[in-house]
Parts: C-alpha cells; sequence; structure tokens
C-alpha cells in the first residue's frame, strides 16, 4: 500500500475556535512532526473512527500545528508489531492491541474478559477510569514506556461460524476456534473448544481454509476483513469478551511535546474515545439487519441455553484471576475494581 500523504490535508485544514483558549491561529509557526501507524484497514472501525477522527480533532485543536506522518494498515508494523514500533521509536502513536501483548500488559486484559459491560461505552469507560487513577493498570504502560490517550472496546463479542450456527452448549465441544490471544483462550477453552491463536488480520484465510470453523469477533469487524463474505450464522446475544485497543504515545516522545501540544492530544483521545463508542453500540442493530439480508442466520441464543453459557464463561474470570495471582499480580483488586465500575 502507497504512504498515504496527508500534508496537503492538513495544511488546508483550519481550526475554529480553539478548545485550548489559543483562538484560531497555530500555536507555533514551524509544524511538530509525529509519526502515526496502525494495523488494520482504512475501512476498520479502529482507523474509520478512531485513529483518524483523533488526528482530525488534534489538527482542529492545535490549528494545524502538528503534521502527521501516516502509516495505516500495517506499512510501518503489523497488529502485534506495533507495540515494538511503539517503543522502538518506528512510530510515536499507535493503537496498542492488548489482547497480542497478554505477555507485556496482562491486567490490561481484564476488559477483554467476558460478561464485564454490556456495551462498548460501558467497557472503555471503565478501563478509561482505571487508566486515570494511576493504579495496576496504569503502571503497566508505563513499564512499557507509554502513554495511554484512550481506549477502544467493541461492543461483547459473538460467535461467528463458517459452518451451522453454534447454538448450545453441546455444539461449542470439538471446534476449533479463532482467537486474538489473550483471556480469549480461556473463554473457548471454557466452552469446550480450542482455541487457535491467529491475528484478525489472517482471520478470513483462516475460515476459508477451514483451518478453525468459527471466530469470535465484533460484529463490525466482519466486513473489513471480509468475513461476511464467507460466514454462515453468527448469534447476537452472547457476552463472549471483547477486544480492547489502547491508543497511546511513546513516552519520551510525549515529554518532548510542549504542553499545549499535549493537552490538546489528551483532549483529543477523550473526544474520540466518545465518539468510537457511541459509534459501535448504535451500528450493532444495523449490522444485524445488513446480515440478515444477506442470507446470514442472525440468531439469539435462547434463555436456558444463554444461562448455561454464561455459567461456563463464569469461571474464566476466576481462572484468570488465578494465573496471574500465581506470578504476583493484584488480578483481583483489578477485577473487582472492573467489576465495580461496570456495574456503576
Amino acid at each position: 500500500m502507497k504512504k498515504v500523504d496527508r500534508r496537503k490535508v492538513l495544511a488546508g485544514m483550519s481550526a475554529g475556535a480553539l478548545a485550548l483558549g489559543l483562538g484560531a491561529r497555530p500555536l507555533r509557526a514551524a509544524k511538530i512532526e509525529v509519526t502515526v501507524a496502525h494495523g488494520s484497514p482504512l475501512k476498520h472501525v479502529i482507523a474509520a473512527q478512531g485513529v483518524q477522527p483523533w488526528m482530525d480533532r488534534v489538527t482542529e485543536l492545535t490549528g494545524g500545528a502538528v503534521k502527521f506522518n501516516y502509516y495505516p494498515a500495517g506499512q510501518i508494523a503489523k497488529l502485534k508489531e506495533l507495540l515494538s514500533a511503539l517503543q522502538s521509536g518506528v512510530a510515536d502513536f499507535v493503537p496498542v492491541p492488548v489482547g497480542y501483548v497478554s505477555d507485556k500488559l496482562p491486567l490490561n486484559g481484564v476488559s477483554m474478559l467476558p460478561g464485564l459491560g454490556g456495551s462498548s461505552q460501558a467497557i472503555v469507560t471503565a478501563h478509561s477510569d482505571q487508566l486515570a487513577d494511576g493504579g495496576a493498570l496504569a503502571k503497566e504502560f508505563a513499564s512499557q514506556d507509554c502513554d495511554p490517550l484512550w481506549v477502544m472496546a467493541f461492543p461483547p463479542y459473538q460467535i461467528v461460524s463458517t459452518g451451522d450456527p453454534i447454538k448450545t452448549v453441546d455444539d461449542f465441544k470439538g471446534k476449533v476456534i479463532r482467537s486474538a490471544g489473550g483471556s480469549m483462550n480461556l473463554v473457548i477453552n471454557a466452552l469446550g473448544a480450542s482455541p487457535a491463536e491467529i491475528p484478525v488480520s489472517d482471520m478470513y484465510v483462516a475460515l476459508e481454509r477451514g483451518t478453525v470453523g468459527a471466530t469470535i469477533s465484533a460484529l463490525s469487524s466482519l466486513k473489513p476483513y471480509k468475513v461476511d463474505e464467507i460466514m454462515k450464522a453468527a448469534s447476537t446475544n452472547g457476552s463472549f469478551g471483547t477486544f480492547v485497543n489502547i491508543f497511546c504515545g511513546n513516552a519520551k516522545k510525549m515529554a518532548s511535546l510542549p504542553k499545549e501540544i499535549r493537552d490538546a492530544m489528551v483532549q483529543a483521545g477523550k473526544d474520540t474515545q466518545t465518539s468510537a463508542s457511541t459509534f459501535m453500540d448504535n451500528e450493532v442493530g444495523g449490522l444485524i439487519k445488513e446480515f440478515e439480508g444477506a442470507g446470514k442466520t442472525m440468531y439469539a441464543f435462547a434463555p436456558d441455553q444463554l444461562k448455561a453459557i454464561n455459567a461456563e464463561l463464569a469461571k474464566v474470570q476466576d481462572e484468570w484471576v488465578k494465573r496471574l495471582a500465581d506470578r504476583g499480580l493484584p488480578a483481583d483488586k483489578v477485577l473487582a475494581k472492573f467489576r465495580e465500575l461496570t456495574a456503576s
């Protein structure tokens, strides 16, 4: 993919009344250059509702004082490489996919657990609040030289299959299901299936070739990766966890920026977090109707089966706490706080 050159776009943009009280003039004569990268298609919600709006909002708040060198869709770093790219300085800002780096950010996987929060907004608010309190979640990012700016989490994941609908606990038995890693592996194991850790960029090929027969995914991730073309069925009322991306800046780069620029980036992050979660929550109903119209079987689990599935998934939270506690990590406190925040 050819490098996206945003200079002409940014040069033509002008900010209105700046939230930082700086009027409509740029913050300084010389533009500050930063490099932004991600590993998702341009039409994916991470790019279209996350990274791009964040850059646009920073441009608005700073009067165009920041020049973005933008490398989308894995141009300089694949999904699993984004954290390393940020730490090495190859990129200054990236959305860190928590599930792909659970070895380095284990406690931040709490928001990916099943049964915590019924919407994108509930999940991102709880995670963002815990990051803001400077506790264990924030310390994990600090140890990786990252400054979190905003959180993006999908609405609760559903089970998507290329074969018959998976409607009961017994239907899961023996299945090989694509996983993004981390706590999603625990979810799949709890249901009697076998997880296959496969990056989302390879999800289509794995399903098409029959390497896996199903995936746990957000409905909004299906079209960007063309999974909607080969899927036959998907649930609508499950709560199989979610996937979380946390948009971060390289800590040294952030520290080098003028305070007014940092403040603009933080405010842009807050605005983007709110707008993205609202968009994703509102999108679910429309996607269900669209997939039904394309001949896909979209189904709700029967109450007795949903109860049985959730009973198995409840064990995942306990297993997650145990595994991390064995490593000396305060997973019980992190989970208790997250439950409190999502409940409120």
